[in-house]
């Protein structure tokens, strides 16, 4: 599951390790969260509708449920003094679904490794 900022990169097609790594999977293999999308659809009037539109192209974006919720739920009990946010919502949605979170900025998510996250930054081995 890709993280936003990943997301952002591979729209502006840099840096080009990112697009490197991306181009090693196929279809349906790397997703985002709805979560995700929501955060780029803000973007799209800097980016442009177009460019954001077609990353759903090459991306699955998988719905925000029931047992994401109860994920995020889980994720405020043990990191209470972390604000609530657009990543914890993230990280228990990949959580919920056993995927690896691609991050660019992992000290965001490293409060949830504990839970079981599993992070991974393709710009830094």
């Amino acid at each position: 599951m890709l993280d936003t900022n990943i997301c952002i990169y591979l729209i502006k097609k840099h840096p080009p390790e990112i697009v490197e790594k991306f181009d090693n999977y196929r279809r349906g293999e790397i997703c985002i969260s709805s979560i995700t999308w929501a955060e780029l659809c803000c973007g799209i009037k800097k980016d442009g509708a177009g460019i954001t539109e077609r990353l759903l192209e090459l991306l699955a974006v998988v719905p925000f449920g029931v047992e994401d919720g109860r994920a995020f739920g889980r994720l405020t009990g043990l990191v209470p003094s972390r604000k609530a946010s657009l990543d914890r919502m993230i990280a228990a949605h990949a959580l919920s679904l056993g995927v690896t979170l691609i991050t660019n900025n992992p000290a965001d998510f490293e409060a949830y490794k504990p839970a079981g996250l599993l992070l991974e930054n393709w710009l830094c081995p």
